[in-house]
């Protein structure tokens, strides 16, 4: 089962620690000159993408062609997608899907609305603070990092996972069999295909495959170029016209608290950006933020606009969706009954991080861990190829690492070597003759 989405090219990587300065969760390292991703730690939040300059860093998804593995394909579009296009209607793009193959185009943005309408349920029937659970990077960070806060992560599934149940469910009473049913995700980010094959409080994800953003924008551009885009749309079906408008804008950040403030009394805060939410989250961990019932948290910048398979730069994909929606203020009707909510198992506390199992043993090294800590500089430079001193100090006491791999150590050690060096060269043992000093 694959772990995660984030890859490395070994070939492009020159060890510049850009990446392991800029990870959240301190899951890089650089030994021999390369880059090595501790997988344990990683959430797949693609900053180490956004930062590489060197393109080392990548992410694989699903291929167009792999649709005609089944009969009856279907592609879920998710809220920011339509912020990519500027001058295209919206359905539009979902007539040129149809095109590439699919035998159904889907509105994730639908699920946005009824999770909307269900977490206000959610929040009028619990007391206290709630956490958005949406966003697969902030969810496992909180898991590994801030596990304190699980208790405050909403209890429900996110809204991808409830279309693609819905999906598959309907078309199933429809007489599908449902091994010829594939459920394709246009996902906007690394984090979302990783939840495909290592799903968060369900047992198995409802989704067959995921396709970048830029590979769908680039055939559907193709598509566009050859016709003309402005033509009928007459293959979608009825349910398929009417556009979830206010679904749509929880592809840029404050979409989901938007459509919650009206009933919460400004409430609900969004926040955006992977080092944001976790100052967030600092604050949150020691309850230094008060009067807010509702967060939503987005890893990226702007939001899923700011996702890296994007094409489109998040500031202006952000306006295309505020243009897409307009002055639309009214909810798509439909059966709430029609999705399942509730997730399948409790979000649990990733374990990482321990210095031994053995609690003794634990003691005797965190004893170590200080003196370590004491000794190196605390410049945090990631020169060492650790992201600061701190974790360079773990490190070591975990053997994976030497004071030597700091370089204002050796530089300390060298010149102790030296000044030594030099005043041997000039001690002569006692059978030989001493210059005389001149007077």
């Amino acid at each position: 089962m694959k772990k995660h989405s984030v890859l490395l090219n070994e070939e492009l990587c020159v060890g510049c620690t850009n990446c392991v300065k800029n990870c959240p969760t301190k899951a890089i390292r650089v030994h021999q000159g390369k880059v090595m991703i501790k997988e344990e730690l990683c959430i797949d939040c693609a900053e180490c993408i956004r930062t590489c300059a060197y393109h080392a860093k990548y992410s694989e998804t699903g291929k167009l062609e792999e649709m005609s593995d089944y009969k009856y394909p279907v592609v879920m579009i998710p809220p920011s997608f339509y912020g990519q296009f500027d001058g295209i209607e919206a359905l539009t793009i979902k007539q040129s899907l149809l095109q590439l193959g699919f035998k159904k185009v889907v509105d994730v943005a639908l699920a946005a609305e009824a999770l909307s309408r269900k977490t206000l349920d959610f929040l009028n029937e619990h007391s206290g603070m709630f956490i958005s659970s949406s966003c697969p990077v902030v969810v496992r960070m909180i898991m590994i990092m801030y596990p304190e806060l699980l208790g405050h992560l909403i209890p429900l599934k996110a809204p991808v996972e409830l279309m693609a149940e819905r999906v598959r469910s309907e078309a199933e009473a429809e007489g599908i069999p449902p091994e010829d049913i594939g459920i394709f995700f246009i996902t906007p980010c690394p984090a979302k295909n990783t939840t495909i094959y290592n799903p968060l409080g369900l047992e198995k994800s409802r989704i067959d495959m995921t396709l970048s953003v830029d590979l769908v924008y680039k055939a559907l551009l193709k598509l566009f170029k050859e016709g003309d885009k402005e033509k009928t749309v007459h293959n979608l079906q009825s349910e398929d016209m009417e556009l979830p408008y206010l679904g749509i804008n929880w592809g840029q950040n404050g979409g989901e608290t938007q459509l919650l403030k009206e009933n919460m009394q400004d409430k609900a805060l969004s926040v955006s950006g992977i080092h944001n939410v976790k100052l967030l989250l600092d604050e949150l961990s020691i309850n230094n933020i008060k009067g807010i019932k509702y967060f939503e948290l987005l890893a990226c910048n702007q939001g899923c606009v700011g996702g890296v398979f994007n094409i489109m730069n998040p500031f202006q994909a952000k306006y295309n969706l505020l243009k897409l929606r307009g002055k639309h203020q009214n909810w798509i009707r439909q059966d709430l009954d029609k999705y399942n909510f509730e997730l399948e198992s409790e979000l649990q506390q990733i374990q990482i991080g321990k210095l031994d199992n053995d609690l003794e043993k634990a003691m005797e090294k965190l004893a170590e861990l200080e003196r370590e800590i004491e000794v190196l500089p605390g410049l945090d430079c990631a020169a060492c190829g650790a992201p600061d001193c701190r974790t360079l100090a773990e490190d070591i006491v975990n053997g994976k690492a030497s004071r030597n791999d700091c370089i204002f150590l050796l530089r300390q050690q060298v010149g102790s070597l030296a000044d030594r060096m030099s005043e041997l060269a000039h001690t002569l043992p006692p059978v030989m003759k001493r210059p005389r000093k001149k007077t």
